[in-house]
């Protein structure tokens, strides 16, 4: 096996597989559109940021129910991980696998093996009212941090002293409740939107990584618009500046250069090389 270490190389798999995805997603009439960092990079950009080595998108939860329905694993290219379809599938959210490839997650372990994957994340609706969604946000903020935390072989962190004692505890909590704990948890808070016929506010109740700042107004996923990302168009959600600057604040200015990196800590291989 070779190990990808180009990013330019890794980015470039990740575009195949979000091209396939939409051209799934344009057969069977689902709706999905870019999110995070791989819609932020395509304001920025028109592609990826470029130190960034992963896609994400948002589906609208009806969407992706009926994603994990019509999708089926016969190509030998690309595979649907997800607890829906694979109990042993740790994340509540979804991720396309190019086979070609595998990947070694140096700190965590989901349960199956996948390669190098677009992140599918469910679009919900918060509970309504601000208050309860605020709520509702900071618990689901601790259930990914714990979920995070019952996935990793080991524990790590650069903080010392009394900080690093007290989540060296959080880690030995999560890794004691287990992943099955948190992943059912996750789920349930998913689920108490969806009688909602008009919600206020949606975002990714699944995976929590801003807490509430991830309670952004339904009126911004109303509708969609075509963007271009790496000279291909994708839809975004009308309302994308106001997503970003609720996600990233003034989003236009980039980090300073030492936090320019890829936040995952994996290898990449192409299985036949």
């Amino acid at each position: 096996m070779r190990r990808i270490e180009n990013i330019r190389e890794i980015q470039q798999i990740l575009l195949e597989t979000l091209l396939y995805f939409q051209t799934f997603c344009q057969a069977h009439g689902l709706h999905f559109f870019l999110s995070n960092g791989t819609l932020l990079g395509a304001v920025k950009y028109q592609g990826f940021i470029p130190w960034d080595d992963d896609v994400d998108v948002f589906m609208p939860r009806t969407d992706y129910q009926r994603l994990m329905e019509l999708w089926e694993d016969d190509d030998s290219q690309y595979v649907l991980l997800a607890s829906d379809r694979n109990p042993d599938w740790r994340l509540p959210f979804a991720k396309l696998s190019d086979q070609r490839t595998v990947i070694q997650e140096t700190s965590a372990d989901f349960g199956v093996p996948s390669g190098l994957a677009i992140d599918i994340f469910p679009l919900d609706a918060w509970r309504d009212g601000i208050t309860g969604a605020r709520f509702q946000a900071y618990w689901c903020s601790l259930l990914r941090r714990g979920c995070s935390a019952s996935l990793e072989h080991s524990f790590q962190s650069p903080r010392s002293g009394v900080k690093r004692w007290i989540l060296y505890l959080i880690w030995r909590s999560s890794q004691a409740l287990g992943w099955q704990w948190f992943r059912t948890q996750i789920l349930a808070q998913t689920r108490k939107g969806t009688g909602i016929a008009q919600p206020s506010y949606m975002g990714s109740v699944a995976w929590s990584l801003y807490g509430k700042r991830e309670i952004i107004p339904a009126d911004v996923f109303k509708s969609t618009q075509s963007m271009t990302f790496e000279g291909n168009l994708f839809p975004v959600p009308s309302g994308y500046d106001r997503y970003l600057r609720s996600l990233y604040g003034d989003y236009h200015e980039d980090p300073p250069e030492n936090q320019q990196r890829s936040h995952h800590s994996i290898a990449v291989w192409w299985k036949d090389e």
